[in-house]
C-alpha cells in the first residue's frame, strides 16, 4: 500500500456551510486518494513517504473546463481581432499537424497549467482541416506521460466555414472563398466512428483519462451531428461539451437558422441536461439561463478570451443567481495568450463588476476560487473524483509557498490567491497522489526539451501553412462587411 503524508499545510477546506476555511493540519493519503485529514502530528511508518508542507498553502487542484490543446503551438500568432476573425489565422495555423506536433502542442499546455496550479483539464481538441485517429491518440499520450487528468474532448463539425456566419451576398460581393469557406468537411457518421473508436482506445484509461464528444458549436454542426453526439454521450455515460453564442453573429445566424435561439434548439434536439457544459454562452436569449439551470446544464466561463475577443461581457452573478452550475476555462493560448488559471480566477472576480456599481452584485474571490475546483471538477463529470480537500477525494493538490510577495502578510489567503498570486507561488502539484510538479518543476516532463521543439515545429508548421492563411484571407473582407451590418442593425 503506497503511502503519503503531507504534513503541517495549511489546507482551504469547505465548511457545513460551505465557506472556505484555512486548517493547518497533515493529509495522509493511500492509493491516490485522500485517506484522512489530521489536526495532530502523524506517526508515520517505515517506508511512508512524507512530504513536509509547513509554510505552505495547500488547496485543491484546479480544474480548467475549456481549453484547446493544439493552440498551444501557435500562441502570440493570431492578431487582436474579433472571433470570426481571429480564427481565420488561428484555424490556418493549425492545418496539417503530424501528431509529433499534436503531442507536443498539448504537452506545452501541460507544463503551463502544471505550473499554475492545475490538475484537471478539458481540453476540446479542434484540428483542421479534419480529426484522424493518430492526432486524437497523440493527445491522449500527452496527458498520459504528464500524468494530468484530463477530459477529452474531439471537435466535431460538418458545416463549411462560411456556412457558421451570418454572410449575405453583399457581404461576400464575388468574394472567391472556395478553396477555405466552402471545403467540404468528414461527413457526421465518420466523425462519430472515430470518436467511437478513440472512446473505446482512451475513456477510463489509468482512471485519469476521460473522453466527451465535443461539437464545435450548434451553428456549425448539422442537426443529425448534434443528436448523434448526444446519442453517443448517452449510450456511453459521458459529458458533453461545445461553445455556445459566443458572439453577436452566431446569435443572429442560429435565429436564422432555427427561427428561434439556439438553447431552445438544443433543448428540442434534447442536449440540456446535467452532462452537458458549454462554452461562454454570452448572446443568451431571455430565458434561456433559466432554461439551462432546470436542465442541469453548466456554463465554463473564459473571461480572458471573452475580452480578448472582443465577444461581450459574462452575466456572472446573474447566472449563479438562477442555479446555473458554472465552471472556469482558460480558452486558448492563442485568444487568452496563457493557460494560467489562477490569472483566470483574478479576471472572472473582477470582470463580474462591469455590470454593476452595486457590491451586492459582485462575485467574491471565494465563490470564483469553487468554480475553478469543485465546480469545476461537478461540471466536467468529476465531482465525486476530484476538486475538494476531503476524504474519500483524489488526491489531486496544488502547494503554494507562503513565503512569497502575494502571501506576505497572510490575512486572507483566499482573496490573496485569487486576486494576488500569479503562479509564481506553486512548488508541488499531486495528481492521484503523485507528485507531478515539485519545486516549481515538472517531475515527469523535460520543459526544456519540450520548449526547444516547440520552437522548431511552429516556425516550420507557420512557413508550410502560408497557402492556407491566404486562402482564408479570403474571407476577411466579407466578414468585415457582415460586422458593419450587424452594428448598424444594432445602432439603428
Amino acid at each position: 500500500m503506497q503511502v503519503t503524508w503531507l504534513v503541517d499545510a495549511l489546507c482551504l477546506v469547505h465548511d457545513a456551510a460551505g465557506n472556505w476555511q484555512g486548517r493547518t493540519c497533515s493529509l495522509e493519503l493511500r492509493h491516490g486518494r485522500i485517506a484522512a485529514l489530521h489536526d495532530s502530528p502523524p506517526q508515520h511508518a517505515p517506508g511512508e513517504v512524507v512530504l513536509a508542507a509547513r509554510g505552505m498553502l495547500c488547496v485543491p487542484g484546479l480544474v480548467n473546463a475549456h481549453t484547446h490543446s493544439p493552440d498551444n503551438l501557435i500562441r502570440g500568432t493570431a492578431p487582436d481581432l474579433p472571433l470570426e476573425l481571429w480564427s481565420l489565422h488561428s484555424s490556418a495555423g493549425r492545418e496539417r499537424r503530424s501528431p509529433r506536433e499534436v503531442y507536443l502542442a498539448a504537452l506545452l499546455g501541460c507544463v503551463e497549467m502544471l505550473r499554475a496550479g492545475a490538475t484537471t483539464v478539458l481540453d476540446h481538441i479542434r484540428f483542421s482541416p479534419a480529426m484522424a485517429p493518430e492526432t486524437m491518440d497523440a493527445v491522449a499520450q500527452a496527458y498520459r506521460d504528464a500524468g494530468m487528468r484530463a477530459v477529452i474532448a474531439p471537435v466535431m463539425a460538418d458545416r463549411a466555414v462560411a456556412d457558421t456566419m451570418p454572410l449575405t451576398e453583399d457581404d461576400l460581393d464575388g468574394a472567391d472563398i472556395a478553396a477555405y469557406g466552402h471545403r467540404p468537411a468528414m461527413p457526421a457518421a465518420e466523425q462519430i466512428a472515430l470518436l467511437e473508436a478513440f472512446i473505446r482506445d482512451w475513456h477510463g484509461h489509468e482512471a485519469r483519462l476521460s473522453v466527451a464528444p465535443g461539437p464545435s458549436a450548434p451553428q456549425r454542426c448539422s442537426d443529425a451531428l448534434l443528436c448523434a453526439a448526444g446519442e453517443l454521450a448517452a449510450r456511453h455515460g459521458l459529458a458533453l461539451h461545445m461553445h455556445l453564442l459566443e458572439t453577436r453573429p452566431q446569435r443572429e445566424l442560429c435565429l436564422s437558422l432555427y427561427g428561434r435561439g439556439a438553447v431552445a434548439h438544443l433543448n428540442g434536439l434534447g442536449l440540456l441536461g446535467p452532462r452537458s457544459s458549454f462554452a461562454h454562452a454570452l448572446w443568451l436569449e431571455p430565458g434561456d439561463a433559466e432554461l439551462m439551470a432546470e436542465a442541469g446544464a453548466a456554463v465554463v466561463h473564459n473571461p480572458v478570451s471573452n475580452a480578448r475577443l472582443g465577444s461581450g461581457v459574462f452575466g456572472l452573478r446573474r447566472m449563479r443567481d438562477v442555479g446555473l452550475r458554472l465552471a472556469l476555462g482558460t480558452d486558448s493560448a492563442c485568444c487568452n495568450d496563457s493557460n494560467n488559471l489562477i490569472e483566470t480566477m483574478k479576471a472572472a472576480t473582477l470582470l463580474s463588476r462591469q455590470k454593476s456599481p452595486m457590491p451586492e452584485a459582485w462575485v467574491s474571490p471565494g465563490e470564483v476560487l469553487a468554480m475553478a475546483t469543485a465546480g469545476g471538477a461537478d461540471v466536467l463529470g468529476l465531482g465525486a473524483v476530484t476538486g475538494r480537500i476531503a476524504p474519500g477525494m483524489a488526491a489531486d493538490l496544488t502547494l503554494l509557498r507562503l513565503a512569497s510577495p502575494a502571501f506576505s502578510p497572510l490575512l486572507d489567503p483566499v482573496r490573496q490567491l485569487v486576486l494576488g498570486e500569479s503562479g509564481a507561488a506553486v512548488d508541488t502539484v499531486l495528481v492521484a497522489g503523485r507528485a507531478v510538479l515539485r519545486h516549481g518543476r515538472c517531475t515527469t516532463l523535460d520543459e526544456g526539451a519540450i520548449w526547444a521543439e516547440a520552437q522548431a515545429l511552429a516556425e516550420k508548421r507557420l512557413r508550410d501553412n502560408a497557402g492556407v492563411l491566404a486562402d482564408a484571407a479570403a474571407l476577411e473582407r466579407p466578414i468585415r462587411r457582415m460586422y458593419a451590418r450587424l452594428h448598424r442593425g444594432c445602432c439603428a
